[in-house]
């Protein structure tokens, strides 16, 4: 068996680094504690071929960001035409459970797609677009099956750590199908989507149409700036060709590295408890999802009632926590941190880490989460809220007591 080793020991090299936010040690980290996942993928032929291009070396001439470089979208580093960037983000809450919402549509078109914990072993995403979205979307729907001709969707209920997210992308809305009374209080700017078929979870969603009249902020492009993009691959790391991520038995993903694309496609459980994994699909497209950059977050998650499905995960104004980047078949330890609510991606040495210029999937776990110091990463749940009692006074019973009773009970001399 591999000799397992903490991330703490990782932490700890990280706090050799000089003058930058990875120098600040974690308060908490995941302990390492796992073997191999027993999923297999059944074998299936190598789905590069279908995969979209992505931009050669010369459409990025030089590093982009950490600072905002006009002409280029912040989120993603790759050039973008003018008067594109003048909308907001749109932040939209896309189901992944039941399994009859799946396929989804128009995961693949999100510059950042999340992933967080939903409680009781579920997780979620909250899918980021800025930019020529729309264009791209209407070209890929005139050929798609789509349910209720929706082009982004199933759309699914809000969740608290939706507005902590939100705080990187300023101005940004987030679209949800309503969400529960203690939630819906803290999503700051928030629309909701009505279910067309009360009898369908899965029929809440965003059409073509729907998209021009959203209520879109005017962008500040600088705003959302913060991470680095280069197509330079940088100097360290490890091999990360594979990242396997383990909820329970019916929700086990996996992304392996297609080095014919240079991107990380995504895999996910057929949840039928027989361990195999499936491509998973954009309805939109036909084709797997495939993304250039996957960021895993360790962040502190807190429960906040005894059912487990609200959950608060310390996202924003964090100094350092520690983390992991995937790209073009590497794997980096970094360190992450929120301060002004900018996300920022720092390698070892403290420098900012250069994500491949394209599309980031982040995935967020909490430090009660293990991982085995190379390729998988199990979620295991925060405690439930400590419970108060109040105690409870037992009023002793008034006795009437009788003369008799009286003359009885007097002592004797």
């Amino acid at each position: 068996m591999k000799k397992s080793w903490t991330v703490l020991a990782v932490a700890l090299g990280l706090l050799a680094a000089a003058c930058q936010p990875s120098a600040q040690q974690p308060s908490a980290t995941p302990t390492v504690r796992l073997a191999r996942p027993s999923a297999t993928r059944p074998a299936q032929p190598s789905p590069s071929a279908t995969l979209s291009p992505t931009p050669p070396p010369s459409a990025t001439p030089r590093p982009v960001g950490p600072a905002y470089f006009p002409g280029y979208n912040p989120l993603t580093g790759l050039p973008i035409g003018p008067g594109l960037l003048r909308r907001a983000p749109l932040l939209v809450s896309i189901t992944n459970f039941p399994p009859s919402a799946r396929p989804q549509a128009g995961l693949s078109q999100a510059d950042h797609v999340w992933e967080t914990s939903i409680g009781q072993g579920l997780t979620r995403f909250l899918a980021v677009y800025f930019g020529d979205y729309p264009q791209r979307l209407s070209e890929l729907a005139p050929g798609a099956d789509l349910p209720y001709d929706f082009v982004i969707g199933p759309i699914r209920s809000g969740r608290v750590v939706f507005d902590d997210i939100r705080a990187f992308y300023p101005g940004g809305l987030i679209v949800t199908r309503a969400a529960s009374a203690q939630v819906l209080p803290e999503l700051g700017k928030q629309l909701t989507v009505n279910a067309l078929n009360p009898d369908d979870v899965n029929s809440a969603g965003l059409r073509l149409a729907d998209l021009p009249g959203l209520p879109l902020d005017p962008a500040q492009p600088a705003s959302y700036a913060g991470l680095s993009f280069d197509h330079r691959i940088p100097a360290g790391g490890s091999p990360g060709l594979e990242l396997s991520l383990i909820y329970n038995l019916f929700a086990q993903f996996q992304w392996t590295y297609d080095s014919a694309s240079g991107r990380y496609l995504r895999w996910q459980d057929m949840v039928d408890g027989n361990g195999q994994l499936g491509p998973q699909i954009d309805r939109l497209t036909g084709q797997q999802l495939a993304f250039d950059n996957l960021v895993v977050l360790f962040a502190d998650h807190k429960l906040q009632n005894l059912e487990g499905t609200i959950i608060e995960i310390e996202l924003r104004f964090v100094p350092a926590r520690f983390g992991l980047v995937f790209r073009d078949g590497r794997r980096y330890p970094i360190t992450w941190s929120s301060e002004r609510s900018a996300l920022r991606l720092f390698d070892e040495d403290g420098r900012p880490l250069a994500l491949r210029p394209g599309q980031t999937f982040f995935e967020v776990f909490g430090f009660e989460s293990t991982w085995d110091g190379e390729s998988v990463v199990r979620y295991h749940s925060p405690p439930l809220p400590t419970l108060t009692i109040t105690p409870t006074f037992t009023v002793s019973p008034t006795v009437t007591v009788t003369p008799t009773e009286t003359a009885s009970a007097t002592p004797e001399p």
